[in-house]
Parts: structure tokens; C-alpha cells; sequence
């Protein structure tokens, strides 16, 4: 039997794809089938994107007003200027004039030291942390909450001292040394902090 040349079958395949109208409309339909499950797919997609979105715009606003009613530290980001412009007009009690100043001294991380000078008369009024320390469990140096709760937000965030340095650095403001960090790092490794719960 004498073998049929590949030439012969080839040109009969090519005719049978171009005249076959069977085998072009399934390929439309499996192809017009698949754009519309990738449409309905994508249309889920974005109602769970937008019910994602709400819920968290609703945890978020529950947060809050939890933030509101817990009773523990909790932290705001002031301008130093705008802080300072509160006292502009106020009356020191001993001279009656309105110089008092606040003065910033030293800094421990984002914890500063702040003094209530009156420019007359030179009578320190006042003398505070922005951030109380946390209980002493040791003989080591007690650090302040406000330390303890940013390096554990940006451990949380896979940062570390370099993303405290980005933060500082579009914020304009004093960074924390990576001494501080680390020491902070080290003793909640050990777990001898145990912070409440914000939430």
C-alpha cells in the first residue's frame, strides 16, 4: 500500500480548519463563554473589594471611638509651633503678663521634656514628659509608652529603625536613636513589657 505524502495531508487539514464552521463557532463560544465568566468574576471581585473597603472604613471608625474612651495613654501628632502659640496669650499668675513660653528639653526617643517659662519674671511654671514611663521591672531604665508603642508598630509593619528614620524624616522631626530602638526591641523580645491591650 503506497504511503500518502505529507503535502496531501497537511493541505487537507488546512482546508478542512478554513471551510469547517463547526470547529470556528465552538472556539467563539468557549472563547465568548470565557470572557463573560472573567466579567462576572471581575464584577465580584470588585463587590467584595467594595464590601472589604466599607468594613474597614467601619473598623476603622470604631477604632475611633474606642481611641476616645480608653483611659490609657494615647498619642496625638502636634506641631511644636501650634503647641507653642497656645501659651502666646496666656497670663503668667506671679508678673500678670502674657510671656509665657514653652521651652523643649531633652528629648528620650519621641518622648520630649517640656518647660513653662515665663520670659518676665523666670519663674518656671511647669515641667513634664510628653509620654510617661512604663512601670519599672528592673534595674534598668524604665523607657517611656510612647517608645514601647512605636517600636512595636513598626516591628508589626516588618520596618525597624530604618522606616523610624523615613518617618522622621517626612515628619521634620527628632529621630529615635537606633540605640533606643534596640534596647526597646531587645526588652519586648524578653517579654518583660506587657502593655495593655488598645483595642
Amino acid at each position: 500500500m503506497p504511503r500518502t505524502k505529507r503535502k496531501n495531508k497537511s493541505s487537507k487539514l488546512s482546508i478542512q480548519k478554513r471551510w469547517c464552521t463547526e470547529t470556528k463557532t465552538e472556539n467563539n463560544m468557549e472563547i465568548s463563554e470565557h470572557n463573560s465568566n472573567v466579567a462576572q468574576h471581575s464584577s465580584a471581585n470588585s463587590i467584595f473589594k467594595n464590601e472589604r473597603v466599607s468594613m474597614q472604613e467601619k473598623s476603622v471608625l470604631e477604632q475611633e471611638n474606642v481611641a476616645d474612651t480608653y483611659d490609657g495613654p494615647s498619642y496625638i501628632i502636634v506641631d511644636k509651633n501650634a503647641l507653642c502659640d497656645i501659651f502666646k496669650y496666656t497670663f503668667c499668675g506671679s508678673c500678670n503678663q502674657s510671656t509665657l513660653k514653652l521651652e523643649f528639653g531633652h528629648k528620650y526617643g519621641f518622648s520630649h521634656q517640656l518647660k513653662l517659662v515665663c520670659k518676665t519674671c523666670s519663674e518656671q511654671k511647669m515641667e513634664s514628659f510628653t509620654s510617661s514611663r512604663l512601670e519599672k521591672k528592673s534595674n534598668t531604665s524604665t523607657p517611656f509608652d510612647v517608645n514601647v508603642h512605636a517600636v512595636q508598630a513598626f516591628l508589626a509593619i516588618s520596618g525597624g529603625h530604618a522606616s523610624v528614620e523615613k518617618f522622621c524624616m517626612f515628619l521634620n522631626m527628632p529621630l529615635m536613636s537606633s540605640k533606643t530602638f534596640n534596647e526597646i526591641n531587645a526588652t519586648l523580645t524578653q517579654c518583660t513589657l506587657l502593655l495593655p491591650k488598645l483595642c
